[in-house]
């Protein structure tokens, strides 16, 4: 290590960039910023890229998703195809930019097709998207197949899905499951619960008439826009909506919290912050900038659809877990937030699994429970048309009894909601 801190002072970039590498895994952030700068001060396309992912992220550096861009596509114009990727995921979701998805996708393309694992993996879930038309469905199966051959653990899990059911390929199960074990390898978290059940799974695998082997570009996509389900509850601040996601999405979205799961919080309403509370036993996770690909984009599409507001309203995109006995006391979602004169008016979350028994969510004041159910989504108003506090919309997080319980949650507010202040 002290030949190679002596080299990058000496001014060579590729120490640099190892250096810089090297501080990130031992979250010397600061340090980790310090050498990439020097690096992408020489020009180089890695140290851009890197430079640029801190200060997305706002570790080590100010939090900027601006300059964030504009170093992505100093990267990008060297033909760093990470770059073109992290391009891709900030004009989707219009972080540090405009939104755009066309550029987006013109990006996004450029990375898989260069082989960018991530980039392929998320072409097969938009590929997907598109439905049964043409042949959507064996593209998504291709690009996970890329992308799991190359080593990515979430297009491992996404493809031996697909084999096993007979999607976009013929049906393989023995191949499926040499996929679904190489993914729990992995630490994919539904992997593992894929493995279990196989034996006494009996759904007939559909059949498909296989699409041979296309040597060029990957199809540009068009993707429908998301439309909400009918509700299926009675009062108007509440309401149900079934079939939101479906079984693939659920899952990858399971397999992208799970490492990253922490004990949940709750709002300290005297300060804004955040604390633990008896009140609150599950665990959680929050997406970060970095982890906003065309993916998540569409899955806040779908949920901003259903909450009848812009995407740009919602808070980070929240992924919570209940196991045996957790749960969250009755408790409202209304929050204000006095120094930007804002309100988080509408909660929307959805269903990632069946849950054995137990898990549902309680409306005590309304009589309702509504049942958990794989991509389900439940939409609830936090205040009145006056943006007073609706008192009808107290809810509680039942306890899990047996398995547990998986949501994707979404709080928007009355607002463009600022990440970055």
């Amino acid at each position: 290590m002290g030949g190679l801190r002596a080299a990058a002072q000496a001014g060579d970039v590729s120490a640099r960039v190892q250096l810089g590498a090297d501080c990130i895994n031992r979250a010397k952030f600061d340090e980790a910023v310090d050498w990439f700068r020097l690096a992408a001060d020489q020009g180089n396309a890695e140290a851009l890229n890197a430079l640029a992912t801190l200060h997305l992220n706002g570790l080590g550096t100010e939090q900027s998703p601006h300059r964030a861009f504009a170093l992505f596509t100093q990267a990008a114009e060297q033909g760093l195809r990470e770059a073109h990727y992290n391009l891709s995921n900030l004009l989707y979701n219009g972080l540090g930019t405009v939104r755009d998805e066309t550029l987006g996708q013109q990006h996004l393309l450029q990375a898989a097709g260069a082989g960018h694992r991530p980039a392929l993996r998320a072409l097969g879930f938009l590929y997907h998207l598109c439905g049964q038309a043409q042949d959507w469905p064996w593209w998504s199966t291709h690009c996970f197949r890329r992308a799991a051959e190359a080593g990515d653990a979430p297009a491992k899990y996404a493809l031996a899905l697909r084999l096993w059911h007979g999607h976009g390929a013929n049906a393989d199960r023995g191949e499926a499951q040499k996929w679904f074990s190489a993914a729990a390898q992995d630490g994919m978290w539904v992997a593992r619960a894929r493995l279990a059940g196989l034996q006494q799974e009996t759904t007939p695998a559909s059949k498909v008439v296989a699409v041979p082997l296309c040597e060029g570009p990957l199809p540009a996509y068009a993707l429908p826009e998301p439309q909400p389900p009918p509700a299926l509850h009675a009062p108007q601040f509440l309401s149900e909506h079934d079939d939101v996601l479906d079984g693939y999405l659920c899952d990858h979205f399971i397999n992208m919290a799970a490492p990253r799961l922490m004990p949940s919080n709750v709002v300290d309403p005297k300060t804004g912050g955040t604390l633990q509370s008896e009140l609150r036993t599950s665990h959680s996770m929050h997406f970060v900038p970095s982890m906003y690909d065309a993916v998540v984009a569409q899955l806040v599409k779908r949920i901003a659809a259903i909450a009848m507001l812009p995407a740009a309203h919602s808070e980070p995109l929240g992924m919570l877990r209940y196991g045996p006995g957790q749960e969250y006391r009755p408790h409202y979602d209304y929050y204000t937030d006095d120094r930007h004169q804002a309100q988080r008016v509408t909660t929307v979350f959805v269903y990632l699994n069946d849950v054995e028994e137990g898990g549902g969510t309680d409306f005590p004041r309304l009589g309702v429970k509504v049942g958990p159910a794989l991509g389900k989504a439940v939409k609830f108003l936090n205040c009145d048309a006056e943006g007073k506090p609706n008192p009808e919309t107290l809810h509680a997080g039942l306890p899990v009894i047996r398995g547990e319980k998986w949501l994707a949650t979404l709080w928007f507010w009355d607002r463009p909601f600022d990440w970055f202040s």
